[in-house]
């Protein structure tokens, strides 16, 4: 059974993965060259050196007596991990990481604060595979040492709906959260809403799961958890990421820590609502409706350089919206999307990515290679249909001409 007091110790797990480098493409050619960078762009960050690494031994043994890190190590392994199969859960089990989970998230501000190395990671909808790919990268499998006990971690949101292991991923990161407090930042996505997770497949799931009485009490619950997360996290003061985008609202990062904690209904703050859906558009100017999403803004580069003026920072990191290669720019190199879940579309096959910035500020993208095989993917909950206006490239005034179905483009 998959309770977390009764998983082996890692120490027997004789399971190893393969390397990462059989999926995971290094990508020297494409860098962040914009003006958060203050030395050469790098794709990659060297191991740590050797005389660390007794620490990072001496630090795996403490976790290892851990429940819920024996629980991650479980969770990681092939059948979960590459598979796709789904973790046997308990209730309680679960019960208690969301009360532990809630605690956590409602001691930090709207606003939260993290200095590099850091990982940013984007928009991952269930895909539980790309998770532990993106996690191989940055550990040592040889030491037995996680990525989190070398870098820091921001994800931008959209941990669940749409993949089939949303369950499994939004537990991981919970547990990384719980564990590593100080180094890991879980913002908000719009898919952490109740009124879109509904239908989007984190419901079927829950209730495919489990029993009635359970599987809703859970959905509640994991809710109850997303209301207290953070909207935003500053990297090194000058890197703002956020799931969605700017605001006619964001005229200072005071504005951000004034919006109320816990907030069930987004939509109910407009800042908040444009944090987690505004999205860039080329050849705009200013602000305006977006008409294809049917809630919040779209916004022009003009605005976007005068907020970032304003707000004092250089570069903005958000996800929300599928790229091709995994990340794409957008106003002079000054706003850069993330999107680490790989093949979201079988007929796109898109990269997945994730930015790394290091201790002196230089800036990389770590590419998951597009899964092999293909075949139809099926999206899970009452929306089941892709969305053929989700291109993987930021949209343009030209293509605002073509009407859209607002409810094809969550």
């Amino acid at each position: 059974m998959g309770s977390a007091d009764d998983i082996t110790d890692p120490a027997a797990n004789v399971n190893k993965k393969r390397s990462s480098s059989e999926d995971v493409e290094e990508n020297p050619a494409l860098h962040a060259s914009g003006p958060a960078n203050t030395g050469p762009a790098t794709s990659s960050t060297p191991s740590k050196p050797s005389k660390k690494r007794p620490k990072e031994t001496k630090n795996v043994y403490c976790l290892s007596r851990h429940p819920l890190y024996r629980l991650m190590k479980k969770l990681s392994e092939d059948a979960y991990a590459k598979s796709g199969d789904q973790f046997e859960f308990h209730y309680n089990d679960l019960v208690q990481i969301l009360i532990k989970i809630k605690s956590a998230l409602s001691k930090e501000p709207p606003l939260v604060r993290i200095a590099p190395p850091v990982v940013i990671v984007g928009d991952i909808h269930g895909q539980f595979n790309d998770l532990n790919r993106m996690l191989d990268t940055f550990g040592d499998r040889e030491m037995d040492v996680p990525g989190v006990l070398r870098k820091n971690f921001v994800f931008l949101g959209d941990y669940v709906d749409r993949g089939k292991q949303s369950l499994e991923v939004i537990v991981y990161v919970f547990i990384m959260k719980i564990l590593f407090p100080t180094q890991v930042f879980l913002l908000r996505g719009n898919h952490e809403c109740k009124p879109i997770n509904r239908v989007y497949g984190f419901m079927q799931e829950m209730q495919e799961r489990f029993d009635k009485n359970e599987g809703n009490n859970l959905f509640h619950m994991f809710n109850e958890a997303f209301t207290h997360m953070p909207l935003a996290c500053l990297v090194s003061g000058v890197i703002l990421c956020m799931h969605g985008g700017i605001s006619p609202r964001l005229t200072s990062l005071d504005e951000i820590n004034k919006i109320p904690k816990p907030l069930v209904d987004p939509n109910s703050n407009e800042l908040a609502c444009d944090l987690l859906w505004s999205d860039p558009m080329i050849g705009l100017k200013g602000f305006k409706p977006n008409a294809i999403r049917g809630v919040s803004v779209h916004f022009g580069e003009d605005v976007l350089h005068s907020t970032m003026a304003e707000l004092g920072v250089k570069l903005i990191v958000r996800g929300h919206q599928m790229m091709m290669n995994g990340f794409n720019f957008f106003g002079n190199q000054r706003l850069v999307t993330v999107f680490t879940a790989a093949s979201y579309y079988p007929d796109r096959a898109n990269r997945g990515a994730v930015l790394h910035v290091d201790e002196s500020g230089c800036m990389g993208f770590h590419l998951l290679s597009p899964h092999s095989g293909g075949g139809e993917k099926v999206f899970r909950g009452d929306v089941e249909d892709s969305n053929k206006y989700d291109t993987g490239y930021t949209l343009s005034v030209a293509d605002e001409k073509t009407r859209y179905s607002v409810d094809q483009f969550q």
